[in-house]
């Protein structure tokens, strides 16, 4: 049992390192910074990921823009939440979170979407792809290192599933009718 496990640690290292070192970083992405909703960080500072408040509308906005989403459920006046938006300072995941839409939720005022993806813990942070799907999900105190790996593996699964997408309507699987 226990070389099992070591075995599986070992895998998830190995894809983490490869993914890591065989795909570039892109540093000169654009951020969308024309949302209507509330945005929780200043978006003149390109180094700032931008936080919606509404969830809905991040998930239009990531449907639009075939982006994964990153949300982040806190509850007010609770010191873990407050470490999980300081996660977001740092250069490493600021970069990441160009990438994403991300939108910061108040369980307290949204019940029902914490209902809907089962959130019951607090901080909460759920990648998700464009289609509102769940990817990942980190809860309470997860270190820093461990959201930009979750980042990183989550850009990787987005862009080959738009590239699956693509291929796949190029030579017209998915596009046709179907029987009657």
């Amino acid at each position: 049992m226990v070389t099992k496990i070591r075995f599986f640690l070992a895998a998830a290292v190995l894809l983490i390192i490869s993914i890591l070192l065989f795909f570039p970083h892109e540093s000169n992405l654009q951020s969308n910074s024309t949302h209507e909703s509330k945005i929780l960080n200043d978006t003149k500072d390109d180094n700032k990921p931008l936080f919606l408040y509404d969830f809905n509308t991040a998930l239009a906005t990531a449907k639009a823009e075939s982006k994964p989403l990153v949300v982040l459920f806190t509850i007010p006046n609770n010191d873990s939440c407050k470490r999980s938006l300081e996660l977001f300072n740092d250069n490493e995941i600021k970069r990441l979170s160009k990438r994403f839409v991300c939108v910061s939720i108040d369980a307290a005022a949204s019940a029902s979407i914490c209902e809907l993806h089962r959130v019951n813990g607090f901080p909460t942070i759920l990648i998700l792809n464009s289609d509102g799907m769940e990817i990942q999900r980190l809860t309470g105190k997860e270190p820093l290192e461990q959201l930009a790996i979750q980042m990183h593996i989550a850009i990787q699964l987005s862009t080959r599933n738009k590239n699956t997408k693509q291929h796949y309507t190029e030579v017209g699987i998915g596009n046709k009718p179907k029987p009657h």
